[in-house]
């Protein structure tokens, strides 16, 4: 029997088992481009579906919007339609020795957001699938782009933990630049704790490979060229290393 996802309206037929998650809805219909034979989905509740082929591999690419509740809603729906390979691709905040315009493979994550709990108990170690994250090296090396791979955190609360508005959330920040250094985390989100703990829990092999867009001592951004052409090399890397993927039985 068809299934049907209750937020995302897709159905199981129209979704690949290799998915790449995205943020911004409306990179799905500029990301598509780098697909064959592409089919975008019916936009719900603002997120943007969209599947196609890439070297004779079906991938489809669905956005979530910003943050864990939601992108943790996406990887649960799609599979629930019998996805089983995730991987993560956008921006992040970056630490030393992790530079600006950097691409950054997660290999674990510190949970500090809120979804991942309703999965998994306090003590569950956040990994990345070894064979994901294998292939991203393996692609990001063979198409010749500088990678840093390492520990990621997350956090729920974007202007009370990962950047500040005002002197009052400062402290609060620089604390947990401090705490997050000494614990050799390299990339801030909000997502990919949660990501790699729902997919694991549900027997999904899971990844994240972003771009480091915003130094998080300095709040310097990495200027728009710069992170157009990063997108560019952040999509070849991904599409190559899915395409590598073994399905679970």
């Amino acid at each position: 029997m068809e299934k049907k996802a209750w937020y995302i309206g897709c159905t199981s037929d129209e979704i690949a088992e290799r998915i790449i998650l995205i943020g911004d809805p409306g990179r799905v219909p500029r990301l598509s481009k780098y697909l064959d034979d592409v089919v975008l989905l019916p936009v719900k509740r603002g997120l943007a579906t969209a599947t196609g082929t890439y070297q004779g591999v079906r991938i489809t690419m669905a956005a979530f919007g910003m943050g864990a509740p939601i992108a943790s809603i996406v990887l649960h729906e799609l599979s629930e339609l019998g996805s089983c390979i995730f991987l993560r691709i956008g921006t992040t905040m970056c630490l030393p020795p992790a530079e600006l315009g950097d691409l950054v493979v997660a290999e674990e994550a510190l949970r500090h957001d809120g979804t991942s709990y309703a999965y998994a108990p306090k003590d569950f170690v956040a990994t990345a699938n070894e064979e994901l994250v294998t292939n991203l090296k393996t692609a990001a090396s063979e198409l010749d782009l500088v990678y840093r791979a390492g520990r990621f955190a997350s956090y729920d609360g974007f202007y009370r933990d990962m950047f500040a508005l005002d002197d009052a959330t400062a402290t609060r920040v620089q604390d947990n630049f401090a705490y997050l250094s000494k614990r050799g985390v390299i990339a801030i989100d909000m997502e990919t704790s949660a990501l790699l703990t729902v997919g694991k829990v549900l027997g999904c092999k899971v990844a994240s490979l972003c771009v480091a867009s915003v130094n998080m001592q300095t709040q310097r951004k990495l200027d728009s060229d710069k992170l157009i052409e990063r997108e560019r090399q952040l999509m070849a890397t991904a599409l190559n290393a899915l395409s590598r993927m073994s399905v679970p039985e």
